[in-house]
């Protein structure tokens, strides 16, 4: 590897996902590395697969009724999307992506200068997200290896086999560009924490009376305000490169949770609550990790709020007695205010909780049109067999 991708924050990240064909090139340079077999392999197969699924499709596929034919095929159209949508913009954004990651590189850096980086807090969160990680796809292959021996019919079997190499591939690359997040929010944290400090000796600065030493501290802020400009710049990059990323999938997950919430409804109103079991198991896992994935991304968005507010809320008796001070103080808010770090799905909405409201609410006022229809159905079928009593 790359002395780049040696930091030790990015290569076991790096080095797992290299094996499994989502690292076609070196981060450091851009170019293509030996891996790209692995990644071409890997694409050949997902080929190999969606035309098997097509090809035999009356076996795969639910056909006895048009709904579940019709519902089956979208899930299939949404995850052939979803898939050349990723190896898409896997080779197209391959600049943005070594270019955020060399943003978030130089961020560390800076912060390690001035010996402001939390080396705990950096070894916690890598630790959770490899935590994830592993506890993610062991539920992914424990739940569906146990759907697939309690299918009682073949073709519930063939569809379980099918679909789950593409369910898997889709999984881990939510769980690879969530890492970018979850880094970006940690340094902007220690951003926050290198703000606090200065404030602190700026403050000491002012019971001491010494203005030589506060110009001295004003000029240290053209330090947190270009390493706030690198974050900034880290973020434009993240979006550029997995925005599109992460609207088609989370539009793909949208339609299979909506789809999921129809059969545990229809499953439950017929007295049997183990088809709905296996069902409401694989919405589970849909669940948690789109809610990671917003949740990672609003708490990046959060912790550059909360910088913002800091120096909105920052002592003005001290500003007004030194104008470099102020001067700085000024210009560091005004960057915050030109350069906001939002982190979006394709520029179409921010990547915060209220996509898992629109869900909520979705699937509630979904729910609720079922239950009414059967509801009214099982009145009509009393009234009917009144009418014959009669």
């Amino acid at each position: 590897m790359e002395p780049f991708e040696q930091w030790y924050v990015l290569s076991g990240y790096v080095q797992f996902h290299q094996w499994l064909g989502f690292q076609p090139y070196r981060l450091a340079s851009g170019r293509v590395s030996p891996f790209a077999v692995l990644t071409l392999a890997q694409f050949l197969g997902v080929l190999v697969n969606l035309a098997l699924i097509i090809y035999r499709r009356r076996c795969i596929l639910y056909h006895c009724e048009a709904i579940g034919m019709v519902v089956d095929f979208i899930k299939l159209l949404t995850i052939g999307l979803s898939i050349l949508v990723m190896y898409v913009e896997l080779f197209r954004t391959s600049d943005n992506i070594c270019g955020c990651w060399r943003l978030l590189y130089k961020a560390h850096q800076t912060l390690q200068r001035y010996g402001m980086v939390d080396q705990r807090r950096l070894t916690r969160v890598m630790r959770l997200y490899w935590w994830f990680v592993l506890g993610s796809l062991l539920y992914f292959v424990v739940n569906e290896s146990y759907l697939y021996l309690c299918a009682e019919q073949m073709q519930t079997k063939r569809f379980y086999v099918y679909f789950f190499a593409l369910q898997y591939i889709l999984n881990i690359k939510l769980q690879q560009i969530i890492y970018p997040a979850i880094l970006l929010d940690s340094y902007l944290r220690m951003t926050r924490a290198a703000l606090e400090h200065h404030l602190e000796l700026l403050q000491c600065s002012e019971r001491l009376g010494s203005m030589r030493y506060k110009e001295f501290l004003a000029g240290k802020l053209n330090a947190l305000k270009a390493l706030y400009s690198d974050l900034f710049q880290a973020s434009v990059a993240l979006n550029e490169a997995y925005g599109r990323t992460y609207l088609i999938i989370y539009c793909k997950n949208y339609i299979h949770i909506l789809s999921n919430s129809y059969w545990v409804v229809f499953w439950l109103l017929n007295n049997q609550q183990h088809h709905a079991a296996r069902i409401i198991s694989r919405l589970i896992c849909r669940i948690i990790l789109l809610g990671a994935t917003f949740y990672i991304n609003s708490c990046a968005m959060k912790s550059a709020q909360n910088l913002r507010h800091r120096l909105h809320t920052m002592d003005l008796g001290i500003q007004i007695k030194c104008q470099a001070l102020f001067t700085r103080i000024e210009s560091f808010l005004q960057q915050t205010q030109f350069e906001s770090i939002q982190l979006t799905a394709g520029d179409f909405f921010d990547l915060n909780f209220s996509p898992i409201l629109t869900i909520i609410f979705s699937v509630g006022a979904y729910i609720s049109i079922f239950i009414q229809q059967a509801i009214n159905q099982i009145d009509e079928l009393k009234c009917n067999d009144y009418e014959k009593q009669c």
